[in-house]
């Protein structure tokens, strides 16, 4: 008798646990949403989260969040959504209005030029800019057979010019391929997640500070310090206008 009622148990466990997996997380968090019941929703979709990260997610989350009234944590999973995908106009959009909204990048110090480099060219993934600059470099190689073996004039000018042309096109797609690996793999960005966060001269409690940072600010994170003795680990920090300074881990997150 005891051992049916423990296997009667266990298949009871097992029936609530695949029922449970089978809740659709994200379908409740989308119902939430449209409800404008937005701590719901971001429960939901952070429970979608564990059975895996998509950019529709990513940005979904960053929606209800600003909707919290959580800007940091908005603009991180929009970083995130376009980490997944940089084709993702709507996480792209959305990132750009609610730095502007926040007016973070009048704090940041970016350029004319950055910011048209990094919105331009990060639209497209690395891979994609390769398969760009490979086609261009095959086009190109196709208008040097044509200037060759083409008995027309213009057809041999048409060629000539055209490869050069394509061939600065293939350049340039290949910088865009490496600029955005480079960005997307080698190099460590994080969001400011405390507002006024110290940045400080050097990596201890009382030291001097440097500068603060409004929360939602994006920063890259260039070196590493476990330092026990003063409350656990720090980062040193790069902005976008090239100031430098030591922060606490707990005051961002990476993306």
């Amino acid at each position: 008798m005891k051992n049916r009622l423990i296997t009667l148990l266990t298949l009871m466990l097992i029936a609530v646990t695949a029922l449970a997996s089978g809740i659709d997380y994200i379908e409740q968090g989308n119902k939430a949403y449209e409800q404008k019941q937005h701590k719901k929703a971001v429960e939901m979709y952070e429970r979608a989260l564990r059975d895996g990260e998509s950019s529709p997610l990513r940005y979904n989350l960053g929606n209800a969040y600003y909707r919290l009234n959580d800007r940091a944590h908005a603009i991180l999973n929009y970083e995130r959504a376009l980490k997944l995908d940089p084709g993702n106009s709507d996480a792209r959009y959305n990132l750009n209005f609610v730095n502007e909204k926040s007016k973070i990048n009048e704090t940041s110090g970016s350029n004319y030029f950055t910011n048209l480099l990094s919105g331009w060219v990060g639209h497209l993934s690395s891979n994609t800019w390769a398969i760009i600059a490979i086609t261009l470099f095959i086009l190109m190689l196709a208008g040097i057979a044509c200037y060759r073996i083409a008995r027309s004039v213009a057809l041999q000018k048409t060629g000539f010019f055209g490869a050069i042309v394509l061939g600065i096109l293939a350049l340039l797609a290949l910088a865009s391929s490496l600029y955005v690996y480079h960005h997307t793999t080698k190099t460590t960005y994080a969001i400011v997640m405390t507002d006024k966060a110290p940045a400080n001269k050097s990596p201890r409690e009382g030291e001097k500070e440097e500068f603060n940072l409004p929360s939602g600010t994006k920063v890259e994170v260039v070196d590493s310090l476990d330092n026990k003795n003063q409350q656990g680990v720090w980062y040193m920090i790069v902005t976008s206008s090239d100031k430098t300074g030591w922060m606490k881990k707990a005051n961002l997150e990476k993306i």
